[in-house]
């Protein structure tokens, strides 16, 4: 087991029904973390009173006078303020499951220089406590801890159809989180998290452990980043470009076909009755995806009734496919 120092960082904003699991689940780690820093990101209901009845010397409550979409403000705020070598994120409605730093320290005992990033595998907990495993666990559950470089974690990402590394099981080493640049609290409104994994991964290997450590509570309140459209250009597009601007052989290839995927999630999320914004598809690189790019227009132009319809059939296809991937 290491003695690497890791930090738990949790933003908070008006989760007063939920924060509770979440702060009960750090401190019930078998591996204890070594600080617990959270973010009141101007809450206004009693969030921040349930995390003081939590009485621990390695609490440190941070406080932010405006709340910033998907935490990303609150989170770099944060990291700046740790002193541990290794930054492990859990949201204020999620939970970790009591071994979760452990396999964390599990995997940073094997990491090497060039690793900055590790993540475990997920449960997904919906209404009726109905709980399905994370796809990139699943799928690579029998081979165990695995690592990744920048051209593998991309061909994965894109063959899951959803990025492997998911915001409440990962841990990332403090000083890469502060040469990428942190979390993208101004240039995104969402989709930060996976912009964040992309530049990480540029410029650090991972790895992965197929165990699900961790619980996403699909029933939650107050997310910041739901109020968001999507009808506006991806934000890990412009990253891709910039990573593309340098890019050559498979490694372009891939970074082309991640942003055709995120286009084509992004136009699938707009709402029907919405006028698709040019801006959202202005990038896709139709020569590589043309079947996609023609299911694309069906979602673009036709009226909303028809724009529904395809948009269910686009849904109820990606789902059989998904659940197929697990399977194979």
């Amino acid at each position: 087991m290491t003695n690497d120092t890791i930090a738990a960082v949790i933003p908070l904003h008006n989760k007063e029904r939920f924060v509770a699991r979440a702060v009960a689940s750090v401190l019930a780690q078998t591996r204890p973390v070594d600080e617990i820093i959270v973010v009141d990101d101007a809450s206004t209901d009693g969030s921040v009173e349930k995390v003081k009845a939590f009485v621990d010397p390695r609490f440190k409550i941070l406080r932010r006078d405006e709340p910033g979409p998907g935490g990303y403000a609150a989170r770099n705020l944060a990291i700046r303020s740790a002193t541990s070598r290794w930054i492990a994120f859990l949201d204020a409605d999620d939970s970790w499951k009591p071994d979760f730093i452990e396999e964390i320290s599990r995997l940073v005992a094997r990491a090497t220089e060039t690793t900055g990033c590790v993540f475990t595998g997920y449960e997904k907990v919906w209404s009726g406590n109905r709980i399905v495993q994370d796809m990139h666990s699943m799928r690579y559950e029998t081979i165990g801890i695995r690592a990744w470089d920048f051209e593998s974690f991309l061909s994965n990402w894109i063959d899951l159809g959803t990025s492997p590394i998911w915001t409440s099981a990962c841990a990332i080493r403090r000083d890469i989180l502060l040469q990428v640049g942190l979390f993208p609290e101004q240039r995104c409104r969402r989709g930060g998290d996976k912009d964040t994994w992309l530049r990480t991964i540029a410029q650090t290997d991972a790895l992965s452990s197929p165990r699900p450590c961790a619980t996403y509570h699909t029933i939650t309140e107050n997310q910041v980043t739901r109020q968001e459209t999507f009808n506006v250009p991806p934000c890990l597009c412009s990253t891709l470009q910039e990573i593309l601007a340098a890019a050559t052989g498979k490694r372009r290839m891939l970074l082309m076909r991640l942003s055709n995927l995120e286009v084509f999630d992004y136009v699938l999320n707009v709402e029907p009755r919405e006028r698709v914004s040019p801006d959202v598809y202005r990038g896709f690189f139709v020569s590589l995806d043309l079947l996609k790019y023609v299911v694309m227009l069906g979602m673009i132009h036709p009226p909303p009734p028809l724009r529904a319809f395809v948009r269910a059939a686009v849904l109820r296809s990606r789902s059989l496919t998904r659940r197929l991937r697990t399977l194979s």
